[in-house]
């Protein structure tokens, strides 16, 4: 049972992880569109508007691409038997806008009397890089996927270009893609943990939450004598609404207030020295009737104020031990 749930654990982790990758894809997209107006800015008048139109058409399809992907996935059942593909889908795009980026250092470079264009270039290709690093940390495929097309031409430019002079730009470069190894890695351990942590906190969640729901018993959690939660049985026993139960003190469904002062000092009692609170009381429903409930009841630890009771209907039993108890001799 424990290697079951283990299993459920982690693929309901690795579905949450390319969950989250496509929600980081709109702040991807909103960064690439600045950066490809940037480009379109300062290269407008170093490259041709031939070329420089194409590459930018390309972009913007990428994009669309990628958000129409982003769309279907939305849509999609997420499956641990099909979210892999959905993951390539996103690396190809991803890989797709890095082939643009790099072209940067192909037919959009600009001459040697650019200067500042060209550091421009190397400064928006080491930026995208670095950005794209940190959105796409959650998926070591799309990592490699979208970092080599764009460091690679750079690579080669300087390698071809520079000769013997072009050592301490590969150095540099060869630093940077470090850098960028380290960074991803670093985020993709931090997130993947954290995801399998919450992944396990929320399948908790929902056990309680089922248990607590199909409980044959009522549940009543209460803060400082009002329910502040409680459970569809817990309702029925009192014929009331969970709505109406809600943020009603508890005290206020016994049948006396006689009653009531004497199980919130017994409780109270009891909670006092760390014991569980037990006793049988009478409590009133909605159209004025009452039965007899068994409430046992715990605090929560943790400094919270917090008390579990659960509650049953001990009618019947109350009835039949009356009625088999001895008679006392007139």
């Amino acid at each position: 049972m424990k290697s079951i749930f283990s299993q459920k654990l982690s693929d309901d982790a690795e579905v949450r992880r390319v969950e989250v990758l496509y929600e980081s894809l709109p702040s991807s997209v909103v960064v690439s569109l600045i950066g490809i107006f940037l480009c379109f800015l300062v290269l407008f008048e170093t490259a041709g508007m031939a070329v420089l139109k194409l590459w930018v058409s390309y972009m913007l399809s990428v994009l669309a691409v990628r958000v129409a992907i982003r769309y279907l996935f939305s849509t999609a059942d997420r499956r641990i038997e099909t979210i892999h593909r959905w993951e390539w889908l996103y690396a190809t795009g991803a890989m797709l806008t890095g082939v643009g980026w790099g072209a940067l250092f192909g037919p959009l470079y600009p001459p040697a009397t650019y200067p500042d264009a060209q550091m421009f270039v190397a400064l928006m290709v080491v930026i995208t890089a670095f950005t794209g690093s940190v959105f796409v940390a959650l998926s070591n495929s799309t990592f490699w996927l979208f970092i080599i097309p764009i460091l690679i031409p750079p690579i080669l430019h300087y390698a071809s270009s520079l000769g013997q002079k072009g050592q301490w730009p590969i150095t540099a470069a060869a630093c940077c893609i470090a850098v960028f190894i380290i960074v991803q890695r670093t985020l993709y351990r931090s997130s993947t943990d954290g995801l399998q942590r919450s992944t396990e906190a929320e399948l908790l969640l929902a056990e309680q939450q089922a248990i607590f729901d199909s409980s044959p018993m009522g549940i009543a959690v209460t803060d400082n004598k009002h329910v502040i939660k409680c459970n569809t049985r817990f309702g029925e026993l009192l014929g009331r609404r969970i709505q109406d139960l809600t943020r009603s003190r508890i005290d206020h469904h016994f049948v006396s207030s006689a009653e009531a002062e004497q199980f919130l000092a017994e409780s109270a009692a009891a909670f006092a020295h760390g014991h569980l609170a037990q006793g049988m009381y009478r409590l009133k429903r909605a159209d004025g009737s009452q039965f007899w409930a068994e409430l046992s009841g715990r605090k929560m630890t943790s400094g919270l104020t917090h008390t579990v009771w659960m509650i049953a209907d001990v009618t019947l039993r109350v009835a039949n031990e009356r009625r088999t108890r001895p008679r006392d001799p007139a």
